[in-house]
């Protein structure tokens, strides 16, 4: 009957047969048929289908307790199997979203290797909801990353901060009643612009203008409309992006502003189709965290790189 435990526990996470499809790259027809066989076994209801979103039943409610143990001791089994490979190996594997895995982690990861050339570093790129998921379930063994995770699994370490400012189509009329604040690429990469002369803008004038935004589930996300908030209106969202370099792409092309981070003016090509502001609020500041799961012996190549990354600042 547990051989059904990852689709009845992904329909429980998500609360929707649907989205629970997506996630395991199935249809939803062949979903609800294998929940279907599921009960038939049990003879019992997992899922109350009257429900919006969908609940369980006691007898699920029970299920889902006991697949929750289940998938512990499996992972114990993972963490004792992986720590005698490691040991052996001398590789590990981090995680980051795709700013980080084509800006950051690639320069890092070869000062590192240089240094100890017995090690192997594997990075792989997700985005914000897979990245957390990874990192539970073995796959990486350490992310770098922006959003807050929960402390009871996972142990943190602050790497770095930095500055989230706006990027404006130069084209935008906007920009002309902006005059005093408008901020240049190379001001923005140099991080001159930090220094007090330079104007902090208040997000009440971008009220009419169209915005591009990370999708929900992002820091960014949250972060930006919170920003927004405070400045007494709801952004128009014209276009929803899984990544943020893709968001100042489509800035740069023209089609709205986006929220994103400073640090992208090192990495990308100077540009004169955008014009950057720095944000009037204290939440325009964020930090860079590495996070690795606790109760877990870290390997020493793990322990040497978070060693080397936390002296090797941005």
């Amino acid at each position: 009957m547990f051989k059904y435990i990852k689709y009845i526990y992904e329909i429980y996470e998500n609360q929707s047969f649907s989205k629970a499809a997506k996630k395991l790259y199935i249809s939803q027809p062949a979903l609800s048929s294998i929940i279907k066989k599921a009960e038939d076994e049990l003879q019992l209801p997992i899922f109350d289908r009257s429900t919006n979103p969908i609940s369980l039943t006691e007898a699920g409610e029970y299920y889902i307790a006991a697949a929750k143990e289940i998938i512990e001791i499996e992972n114990k089994i993972k963490h004792k199997f992986k720590e005698l490979r490691t040991s052996i190996e001398d590789s590990f594997s981090i995680g980051g979203s795709t700013f980080f895995c084509t800006h950051v982690l690639p320069n890092l990861v070869d000062a590192f290797t240089d240094l100890y050339s017995n090690y192997s570093i594997k990075v792989i790129e997700a985005n914000a909801d897979e990245l957390s998921k990874c990192l539970k379930s073995d796959i990486v063994d350490l992310i770098i990353d922006v959003e807050m995770l929960d402390l009871n699994i996972f142990n943190s370490i602050k790497w770095a901060s930095e500055n989230i400012i706006l990027a404006v189509p130069s084209q935008f009329h906007i920009n002309k009643k902006l005059q005093e604040y408008k901020l240049s690429f190379e001001q923005i990469k140099t991080g001159e612009y930090l220094k007090e002369k330079y104007k902090s803008v208040n997000l009440k004038y971008f009220k009419d203008e169209p915005f591009i935004f990370l999708k929900n589930g992002n820091d960014m996300y949250s972060r930006g409309l919170r920003m927004c908030k405070k400045a007494n209106y709801s952004p128009n969202i014209i276009m929803y992006m899984d990544q943020l370099l893709t968001s100042y792409y489509v800035s740069k092309l023209g089609n709205g502003i986006s929220f994103i981070r400073d640090t992208i003016t090192k990495y990308e090509d100077p540009t004169d189709k955008l014009v950057f502001y720095k944000i009037d609020d204290i939440e325009a500041t964020r930090n860079i965290m590495l996070y690795y799961k606790k109760n877990i012996k870290l390997s020493e190549v793990t322990k040497k790189f978070i060693s080397f990354i936390t002296n090797n600042i941005l």
